[in-house]
C-alpha cells in the first residue's frame, strides 16, 4: 500500500503547492476588479447604440467620450478606484485560494481567487494576464 499511496501523496502535495503558489491577493483582485467595472460601465452607460439611438451622430460622439473618460480614468484614478475596491473588500486568505466580499459604489462582487483566477460569483471568471 505504501507504494500506491506514495504517488498520490506526492500528486496531493503539488497540487496544494501550485495553489498556494497562485493564490491571487488583495492587490491582485482589486486591479482585477476595478477592469471589470471599467468595462462593465463602459458597456452599460456608454454603449454607442443607446446613445446613437435618442441622439443621432452627436449620440454617438457622446457614447464616444463617455468610454474615453471612463478608459482613462479621468473621473477617478485607476489607483483610486482600486482603493476604495481594498477599502469596500473582505478579503481572506484561506491558503490555497482566497474569497472576497466587496460592497462598492459600482455595485456588490463575490469571487474567489484561485490559479491566479478570479471566479465571480455571477460565473464570470478572468485570468490575471488579462489584466
Amino acid at each position: 500500500m505504501k507504494i500506491a499511496s506514495t504517488p498520490a501523496l506526492l500528486s496531493l502535495a503539488a497540487l496544494g503547492g501550485a495553489l498556494a503558489f497562485t493564490n491571487p491577493n488583495e492587490d491582485d483582485y482589486a486591479a482585477f476588479l476595478s477592469k471589470t467595472v471599467t468595462i462593465e460601465a463602459q458597456e452599460t452607460l456608454c454603449a454607442p447604440e443607446e446613445f446613437s439611438t435618442w441622439l443621432g451622430k452627436i449620440g454617438e460622439a457622446l457614447s464616444t467620450a463617455c468610454q474615453g473618460i471612463l478608459a482613462g480614468g479621468e473621473t477617478l484614478s485607476e489607483n483610486e478606484v482600486q482603493n476604495i475596491i481594498k477599502d469596500s473588500t473582505d478579503y481572506n486568505n484561506r491558503f490555497l485560494f482566497s474569497t472576497f466580499d466587496t460592497e462598492t459604489p459600482f455595485g456588490n462582487y463575490r469571487a474567489i481567487g484561485v490559479f491566479n483566477k478570479f471566479i465571480i460569483s455571477e460565473g464570470e471568471t478572468a485570468t490575471l494576464e488579462e489584466q
